[in-house]
């Protein structure tokens, strides 16, 4: 521990002796205004290149208007630096900076937060058109507005260059320093950000949308909090852009910016922060070194993107990150050493209490019905689950079996009938409360948070049981670090439940199959349900993997005190657990029973062989 201290703050050392010695050699004279001008030019395309891949690259929606929450933070920005200057001369720069920096970035949040809404309900291409309209729109509006000076646009902007000595030098070295440090505190912050359990919600999202709803995310709810923070940050660039260029005209936001940044996200590779920062340094110095090659500077640049897509189509870093500089934990460990403060606790996820009730049900359907359009897919369906009991759904393929699941954990919304968990009524809720409040499920199709590791897919269920805030998470604080702790030795905990601690810290897409439907199944566990639906979790394995898994189930369902609902085509391995079984045909359930019972009952024969009724009543036999 200590000497992973040592080496947060030799990073935070090297950072700060950076921005000493930069510093140093603009005000000097060393490093000249232009190419300080660049170097500034670079921190802003950094803060909008991270700010913008936490909403293409962590959460996976495209967004094709950025620059337009950039032009809100300058315009914003501007005005409020001109209006107080011209209210009160006297006042200072640096507070009227101040200001209008966090004023253009809340402004940018309000229409990110606006936009987010209606526009984070539609996926793909359709949200990527409305992202790449709202950015015209605002164009738009901005050239018909009279505070912003119309298609002319704002000028006499103070520069920031200008502003704090009458030594352009030196006033152009504060002005490096303040990019600098900015760039550091909200690439630190949306790096510590995805390395919570806020950011692990975020990744899911992008891993697996139904998944991560179906562990208890709200889903709804972290897209517009990315939306929201990276619109933030955004409109912090804009404001910087503003007072470091000194005049705005609509044409500086058009599409083009917004594809620039996207250019430079997808080069860096989606998903990975380090890499936004290095392709940003990359994008935005290599048109300035190729100028002595003004003729083909375009084309160089041009091919050497093409190359780089070629050989590294995922980006330079892809998903992985290179040594961030971990500024947060850096001075949060200092601090710790240099004072001696106590170890945080580790506090362990709490645990739900469910009431339940002798002789009475913990999951009951009444009459629960669904129709998609003309078509009924499921009707009169009854089923009734007593606690610590397995039990079991089959039918034929294409009997409704996991239109039922889709319904029970809100998938689906019942066209009629109700669902009753621990005595109340869940029918038509979201799939996330309806997690939250006792049922988890596993899926026909494995649907694992891929690029996470084990580990990582476990914490991502831990996720409701956890009470720290987005800005916690950032911050690195207390609170943050206990729960971090108590929720890694929990996760272990039950891995260790699984026989798969040792593969803890793998990639879930590096497991074999089997070790990935006993992940599934784990990660269900890990929200601490009171009814585990099971949606053929003996599909594609062998007989070995199947004994195990039937090992499994009781095990589970003996240590955790969950009843089970199975839904499987091993017949043996459902005669072999299954204490009730209930037999679904064509969205009717027309056989409830034990094994023996279902086994002999001449309906389920017929359902499952058809053989008709008259060869039956003639005598004939089945097994």
């Amino acid at each position: 521990m200590k000497s992973k201290s040592k080496s947060y703050l030799l990073n935070v050392i090297f950072l700060a002796l950076l921005s000493i010695v930069i510093f140093s050699l603009i005000s000097g004279g060393v490093i000249n205004n232009y190419y300080s001008s660049i170097l500034v030019t670079v921190g802003i395309a950094i803060i909008m290149t991270v700010s913008l891949n936490l909403t293409t690259g962590l959460l996976g929606q495209l967004c094709l208007g950025h620059a337009g929450f950039m032009s809100i933070g300058a315009y914003t920005a501007g005005i409020i630096t001109k209006q107080l200057q011209a209210a009160a001369p006297d006042f200072p720069f640096a507070w009227s900076l101040a200001i209008a920096l966090v004023a253009a970035g809340l402004m940018a949040a309000v229409f990110g937060f606006l936009i987010g809404m209606p526009a984070l309900r539609l996926k793909g291409d359709y949200l990527a058109i409305i992202t790449l309209g709202f950015g015209e729109i605002i164009r738009v509006i901005i050239e018909n507005l009279s505070v912003t000076g119309g298609s002319a646009g704002l000028s006499r902007i103070t520069r920031m260059s200008r502003a704090f000595s009458e030594n352009t030098k030196l006033s152009s070295a504060i002005q490096f320093g303040i990019v600098f440090w900015i760039m550091v505190v909200v690439v630190t912050g949306i790096f510590t950000l995805g390395r919570s359990r806020h950011g692990r919600a975020i990744i899911s999202i992008r891993e697996n949308e139904v998944a991560a709803e179906a562990t208890g995310i709200p889903t709804t709810y972290y897209k517009l909090l990315a939306f929201t923070l990276a619109a933030f940050f955004a409109g912090i660039a804009g404001g910087l852009y503003a007072h470091q260029i000194g005049i705005l005209t609509p044409r500086y936001f058009d599409f083009n910016k917004s594809i620039e940044y996207l250019v430079m996200v997808v080069l860096g590779g989606m998903g990975s922060i380090t890499g936004s920062i290095l392709s940003a340094i990359v994008l935005v110095t290599l048109p300035e070194i190729l100028r002595e090659f003004a003729n083909w500077r375009m084309v160089i640049y041009s091919l050497a993107l093409i190359i780089i897509m070629i050989f590294r189509p995922s980006g330079l870093l892809g998903t992985r990150e290179f040594s961030l500089i971990k500024v947060w934990d850096s001075t949060a460990n200092w601090l710790k050493n240099t004072f001696k403060r106590k170890e945080n606790k580790p506090k362990l996820p709490f645990m739900p209490h469910y009431d339940v009730w002798e002789d009475s049900p913990v999951l009951e359907t009444k009459n629960l019905g669904i129709r998609f359009g003309g078509l009924v897919a499921a009707d009169d369906i009854n089923l009734c689950l007593m606690n610590n009991e397995i039990v079991g759904l089959i039918g034929p393929n294409g009997a409704g079996k996991t239109t039922v699941f889709n319904m029970l954990t809100g998938v689906y919304a019942p066209s009629n009938g109700d669902i009753i968990l621990l005595g109340k009524s869940i029918a038509g809720k979201p799939t996330h409360e309806i997690t939250n409040n006792g049922i988890a499920r596993t899926f026909q199709n494995i649907r694992l948070f891929k690029s996470m590791t084990v580990l990582e897919n476990i914490k991502v269920a831990f996720h409701t049981r956890m009470k720290y805030s987005p800005v916690s998470g950032m911050l690195r604080t207390g609170q943050y670090n206990s729960e971090e702790k108590g929720m890694d030795i929990r996760a272990r905990e039950l891995l260790r439940v699984f026989d798969m601690e040792e593969v803890a810290d793998d990639n879930a897409n590096s497991l074999p199959y089997g070790m990935q439907r006993k992940l599934e199944i784990c990660r269900a566990l890990a929200s601490n349900p009171k009814v585990l639906l099971l949606d053929e979790p003996a599909a594609g394995m062998n007989p070995i993997e199947t004994q195990e898994l039937m090992n499994t189930i009781k095990k589970i369902r003996t240590r955790f005190s969950v009843a089970i609902l199975l839904i499987e085509h091993d017949m043996k391995l459902v005669m072999g657990i299954c204490e009730r079984i209930y037999v679904l045909n064509y969205g009717h359930i027309i056989a409830e029973g034990t094994p023996k019972e279902i086994a002999n009952n001449s309906e389920v024969i017929t359902a499952y062989l058809g053989i008709p009724e008259n060869e039956k009543q003639e005598g004939h036999t089945t097994c």
